[in-house]
């Protein structure tokens, strides 16, 4: 399989292993897309990387706190890639189509002690939009959410041995991963009086 116009957008708080399944990523063909935080954990690492503004065409305002909410970005995971209509509006509007989404979240106990804490900087918002378009459109697009699945991703990868049975679990994994991300958020929220 040609991964030479395969892309991968990579934003991840927990960076245990990130550097490992990137080089396999890099090594694959893909281009590789990240966030400022992870960028430089693969910068040390030498992987070549480009910055996730390259993607979302995103301007640099209201203190960096919107990085992957792009329409652009949206769309490069969610557009059908076997229609002719949207191949065409991807041409059209210069979007580049993203094949794998690596992204967990802030550790929500860490960034939130107090209600104070619980402002829009220590919230993830453009991570779980990246996930949940990611395993809504898990047809076409990956979704990784766990360190522990870069192991079996690397190696289907490698082998050219997607199959939809582990497409289907990566997004089950995914939509789990967004819903309790949630519920802590509402069990925090209900103890705020």
């Amino acid at each position: 399989m040609n991964n030479k116009n395969k892309n991968a957008l990579i934003s991840v708080y927990n960076k245990k292993g990130i550097s490992e399944f990137a080089r396999v990523l890099a090594t694959q063909g893909y281009k590789i897309f990240a966030t400022e935080g992870t960028g430089k954990k693969l910068r040390i690492s030498k992987i070549p990387y480009r910055s996730a503004e390259k993607i979302s065409k995103n301007p640099t305002a209201f203190n960096d706190c919107i990085k992957t909410i792009s329409f652009h970005i949206e769309a490069g995971i969610l557009f059908d890639r076997l229609s002719p209509i949207h191949i065409n509006q991807v041409a059209k509007l210069d979007i580049k189509s993203i094949d794998i989404v690596v992204c967990n979240f802030v550790d929500f106990k860490k960034m939130i002690k107090k209600p104070a804490d619980f402002n829009i900087k220590n919230i993830d918002v453009g991570g779980p939009l990246m996930v949940r378009s990611a395993a809504t459109n898990y047809k076409y697009v990956l979704v990784v959410v766990d360190p522990k699945d870069y192991g079996r991703v690397s190696q289907a990868i490698v082998k050219n041995k997607i199959t939809d049975r582990l497409r289907h679990q990566l997004a089950a994994k995914a939509f789990l991963y967004t819903c309790a991300y949630d519920n802590k958020l509402i069990k925090y929220l209900k103890k705020i009086k």
